[in-house]
């Protein structure tokens, strides 16, 4: 999804999910990205929710100083950790978010939380991130993958390929496109602020880029 579509509330709606609602005991959720601030958007979202929800409140610590929420009755918790942990092995992860994968620096954190979860009895790996621009890149094989996925090449019953974005050839300037790959516009996103870039880039070729990349996906 491009950016400001709400990807990091339903990231954080999910992992509240799987910590309370999933029925796995001692479950271990992490939100990763590849720094502690970029993972800790998710986390402080799932928090917020939980603060807006006494029932929810009871049930869990949230210690927002190291990044986790604990539910002491189930012996389970939600973390935020970065692409630095990745030499850390000791993970048994039920529920993975992983933000902004194209700004992932290598495929080490990835690789050690998505080969973690073998004594899960349902795992989930949930992956958010707007395009990248790498395409040697963990992200650019997954998002290679998906399509494949999607198109019917692949034949994979546990992976769910969802990408929002214009095609190549389209006028990136029209606004119909605009909605193709923005599946928010109009509700919560601005459309006026998409307006002001996309005028600023016909002016200024190089800006042209980073419109069809972040806006357009």
């Amino acid at each position: 999804l491009p950016r400001k579509q709400g990807k990091s509330t339903l990231a954080a709606a999910i992992a509240n999910y799987l910590l309370f609602f999933d029925g796995e005991i001692g479950a271990e959720i992490y939100s990763a990205a590849n720094d502690r601030d970029q993972a800790s958007i998710v986390f402080s979202e799932a928090a917020g929710m939980i603060e807006q929800e006494p029932r929810l409140l009871k049930l869990c610590d949230i210690l927002r100083s190291v990044k986790r929420i604990v539910v002491p009755s189930t012996g389970s918790f939600y973390r935020a950790i970065s692409a630095e942990a990745y030499t850390s092995w000791g993970y048994n992860p039920h529920g993975v978010i992983y933000d902004e994968l194209h700004a992932a620096p290598s495929r080490e954190l990835w690789d050690v939380l998505t080969t973690a979860g073998g004594t899960r009895r349902q795992p989930l790996i949930f992956v958010i991130t707007t395009a990248g621009y790498d395409r040697n890149s963990i992200c650019w094989e997954l998002h290679d993958y998906a399509c494949k996925v999607r198109d019917g090449i692949i034949t994979d019953k546990t992976f769910l390929p969802v990408i929002y974005s214009a095609p190549e050839d389209a006028d990136w300037t029209d606004e119909n496109v605009w909605r193709q790959a923005n599946p928010a516009l109009g509700t919560f996103r601005n459309i006026d602020e998409m307006r002001i870039l996309c005028e600023r880039a016909q002016q200024v070729p190089a800006l042209e880029m980073t419109f069809r990349r972040l806006y357009l996906n």
